[in-house]
């Protein structure tokens, strides 16, 4: 049996920061020099003199944010567009308890990533090459986003789900079923510790059945998934034309099931469109070059970042004789896939956010 590790889907959302009865306090804003329009879905970070990030916050669709510090001091604040270069302030003085404001004007400086990224160059260190660390430094600050404001609960959506069975014969006939969920989550979402993904693989065998495990962006982050993966920059061809590509596969030592796949990117906004990905070394020798999956993202007028479609795709393996030995060899023999799509997705005031063409539709249908 064909198990989904967690449920591929997240509403991605700000959050306002904390704050306790001490704590020092910033509001901010920020502004567009250009536009002098509100500078929306911008990391903004709070630094002591170390260096150290002491709090972090993504302005919302009002260029606005909240920072707390844990303690009194000197700071500076950081910003980081994606599509544009950071911006960091001069030192900000916080007193023990005080709520200081701060407003910048920003320039934005797109970075050229099409001028600057060559298709081929391959490390298995991210941050070695040229090209491939700019195009790396991009793709991390949008997963940051998506990791960061995951933890973050507040939107209401409306969720289109599946479930289905696809067989090389077709007079086989297996699951086939949709439902649609509505509510308030917090992140639907999750995957296992990258540490335990290190261990283990993306591919878990035990007497409950085969578990597959999707990366989520904290494991397309963390040192455990870069150590272990080597990466390629690609320039987007056929339904890619028009993308950069980072494209990773497992170090040739490591011999756990594990993943390979492209991680997609528009080079003029710098925002990160889909990820798309293979399961590969699957356990005992097993043959499905469709085995994977894909997550398309987006970024909502609030700022908030959110999966807009999924789907990942399991293989169905059976015990059969092979056409030389005739001896009883796993194979494939179809395909368990498990997706959806957000339909409608509201603020906690009840704002839309975004609706689906696919919404309408359905809606249409039940007149």
């Amino acid at each position: 049996m064909n198990r989904v590790a967690a449920l591929a889907f997240s509403i991605f959302i700000l959050g306002a920061g904390e704050r306790s009865i001490h704590a020092q306090v910033v509001r901010g804003h920020l502004t567009d020099s250009l536009s002098g329009s509100a500078l929306s879905g911008a990391f903004v970070t709070l630094v002591d003199d170390n260096g150290t990030e002491r709090a972090r916050a993504i302005t919302d669709a009002a260029g606005q944010f909240v920072l707390t510090a844990s303690s009194a001091g000197s700071y500076r604040i950081r910003s980081k567009r994606i599509g544009s270069r950071p911006y960091v302030s001069e030192p900000l003085a916080l007193r023990v308890g005080e709520t200081a404001s701060f407003n910048a004007v920003i320039g934005p400086i797109p970075v050229a990533l099409v001028e600057i990224v060559v298709a081929g160059e391959r490390q298995c260190n991210v941050a070695a090459g040229a090209s491939m660390a700019a195009l790396w430094e991009e793709i991390k600050e949008a997963l940051a986003a998506v990791a960061w404001t995951a933890r973050a609960p507040g939107y209401w959506y409306q969720v289109r789900e599946f479930e289905r069975d696809t067989f090389s014969q077709t007079l086989r006939h297996g699951l086939d079923t949709t439902w649609t969920t509505a509510g308030f989550f917090e992140v639907p979402f999750r995957s296992v510790p990258a540490e335990q993904l290190e261990r283990e693989g993306f591919v878990l065998v035990d007497e409950d059945g085969w578990t597959y495990r999707e990366p989520d962006a904290d494991v397309l982050l963390s040192d455990a998934f870069l150590r272990t993966h080597c990466f390629e920059t690609r320039i987007g061809k056929g339904d890619t034309e028009g993308l950069l590509g980072l494209a990773f596969q497992p170090a040739r030592s490591r011999k756990l099931p594990d993943i390979a796949g492209t991680l997609w990117i528009d080079p003029r906004s710098g925002e990160l469109r889909h990820l798309e990905f293979k399961y590969v070394r699957i356990p005992q020798n097993v043959s499905a070059p469709n085995a994977g999956g894909r997550v398309e993202f987006m970024r909502v007028p609030t700022g908030a970042w959110m999966v807009r479609k999924w789907i990942i795709r399991m293989p169905i393996v059976e015990a059969g004789p092979t056409p030389t030995y005739g001896t009883a060899l796993p194979r494939t023999v179809g395909y368990r896939e498990r997706g959806g799509d957000a339909l409608e997705i509201k603020t906690a005031a009840g704002a839309l956010v975004y609706r689906s063409p696919a919404a309408d539709s359905i809606q249409a249908l039940r007149r």
